[in-house]
């Protein structure tokens, strides 16, 4: 099971290939799985604490193996380990592969049944174990066809320590010096969309993110490695990919911190421009940038490619100079909204959609206020809107003394929502009658569990990311449409499907 964000789905996809190149199958349904790995996420107290119940919910299910990964690991894995039923638990600083390697080995040496055990419902990882492959060498068939050589690797002096069944104790110099989850990903189930992983980590600090301090400075992968990832996953059919990072403008770089990049070249733009020029790509889609990214390379980039979307996540996190400063946010106001501007210069009729905290200490009326004010000037399309949530050893979670009352919170999430949706509508009618292109995701489409409408009905993803539901009874996920909008609603834009608008889903021909 995987909670959290793009980049731990993208790892959760790799650890799903790393198991079954080494010879690991699916459990069938029904069926009692030997091992289940949890991938947690500790942005928020609530993600935390979702995670700690998800793995206990899995193991009070029977004696199936528990592992589990991710930033809450990181964070706080005495919390895990004491979970009867979690067999291993793995935090950023150590190597998930050689534990898989030593917790496989035992599985395999295992004879006893295991027909006792109940078998989870939710969609967690699971497996059973197989025989083992024939192999002298298990670094090639845990990472192959990537060498673990074409990654960066520590300096001796900075060695990675033996590993033991203890969890390594944070340490800057330790935490992952290798990249981590190495292997490729081929495919990305149970999405439409694939999302590449092609940064990690973060030195910025912002003074309510636990980030930096569970997943290290921040390292890139090689484009090389990007592009032959890019390549198998359009030949395994996929449309559109999201490059996606920690901090995704850190590419290419050693810091996030912008006043110390050593040039002002964006390694950024130069990997769109590279995956841009793929065979068979249909849409490239990057998942978030600070507002300094968007340099006039990077904006050329985008603005130059077919395949690039007009869609960028900003966030914005408040509209407040005064609670930006002490964020430690690297723009101003005023520099968010002339990157808006910028970006509506460079793109046509773009989808900005954000991030916004809420309630932030010592966030007063007027800080809130000014956040509206700011939303509406930037005219998003999306807003995704929590409340603060306090991070062990963050400056932030120190100022307790200055926490806004829940009651104060929950009424500007409310007044924050009604805004949302506002936006949302007046950015969709931008559309009304016009055709946009449409990539399948599902159908047809439940709301309450109940089918709305037809069952011919279909639902997809325009290029400006909002989602459009139209009728087709042989339109497929994956398969490309062309749509004219319709209807626009606060929580649904309908369209039609136009005569000889769909394109039927096949598998590109890759030249060699």
């Amino acid at each position: 099971m995987t909670l959290g964000c793009k980049v731990n789905q993208y790892e959760s996809q790799a650890l799903r290939e790393l198991l079954d190149a080494s010879g690991m199958t699916p459990a069938a349904d029904g069926e009692p799985p030997d091992l289940a790995i949890v991938n947690t996420c500790a942005v928020t107290g609530q993600a935390s604490r979702k995670s700690r119940q998800t793995v206990r919910k899995l193991v009070s299910r029977g004696r199936t193996r528990v592992i589990v990964v991710g930033c809450a690991a990181t964070d706080a894995p005495d919390a895990f380990r004491a979970i009867p039923g979690v067999e291993a638990v793995v935090g950023h600083q150590q190597d998930v592969t050689e534990t898989l390697i030593r917790l496989l080995e035992r599985l395999r040496g295992e004879t006893h049944p295991r027909a006792d055990v109940d078998a989870p419902t939710d969609p967690v990882h699971v497996v059973r174990a197989a025989p083992p492959r024939q192999t002298d060498e298990r670094d090639d068939w845990l990472i192959s066809p990537m060498s673990v050589r074409e990654l960066t690797r520590p300096e001796p002096s900075q060695q990675l320590p033996t590993r033991t069944n203890k969890t390594i104790p944070l340490d800057r110099h330790n935490v992952k010096t290798r990249f981590p989850f190495v292997t490729k990903i081929h495919r990305f189930e149970g999405h439409r969309r694939a999302f590449l992983k092609v940064q990690d980590g973060c030195d910025a600090h912002c003074t309510y993110c636990i980030i930096p301090r569970l997943r290290g400075a921040p390292r890139s992968k090689p484009e090389h490695i990007i592009l032959e990832e890019v390549r198998a996953l359009i030949y395994t059919g996929y449309r559109e990919i999201v490059l996606t990072g920690i901090y995704l403008g850190a590419f290419g770089r050693e810091t996030a911190v912008r006043k110390r990049f050593a040039s002002s070249d964006s390694p950024l733009a130069r990997l769109v421009c590279a995956i841009a020029k793929t065979p068979g790509l249909l849409r490239l889609r990057l998942s978030s940038l600070e507002p300094g990214d968007l340099d006039e390379s990077l904006l050329n980039a985008l603005r130059s490619s077919k395949v690039c979307v007009p869609h960028l996540h900003l966030p914005l996190q408040s509209g407040s100079a005064e609670i930006l400063r002490r964020m430690n946010r690297q723009y101003s106001v005023e520099d968010f909204l002339e990157t808006t501007r910028r970006v509506r210069d460079a793109l046509d009729r773009p989808a900005i959609t954000t991030d916004i905290v809420v309630g932030f200490p010592g966030e007063q009326d007027a800080d809130f206020e000014a956040t509206l004010a700011v939303a509406r000037q930037a005219g998003f399309c999306d807003i995704h809107a929590f409340p603060f949530s306090p991070r062990r050893q963050t400056a932030a979670a120190k100022w307790s003394d200055q926490f806004v009352p829940s009651p104060v919170v929950d009424e500007r999430l409310t007044r924050l929502a009604v805004l949302k949706s506002e936006l949302s509508l007046a950015f969709r009618r931008q559309f009304l009658g016009q055709t946009e292109r449409v990539i399948v995701e599902s159908g047809p489409p439940r709301l309450d569990a109940v089918v709305i409408g037809s069952n011919d009905l279909r639902r997809g993803r325009a290029d400006r990311h909002f989602e459009v539901c139209f009728e087709s009874a042989d339109a497929r996920p994956s398969d490309v449409c062309l749509v004219r909008i319709d209807r626009v609603s606060p929580g649904r834009t309908h369209g039609t499907l136009l005569d000889g608008g769909k394109t039927d889903h096949a598998m590109p021909t890759l030249s060699a």
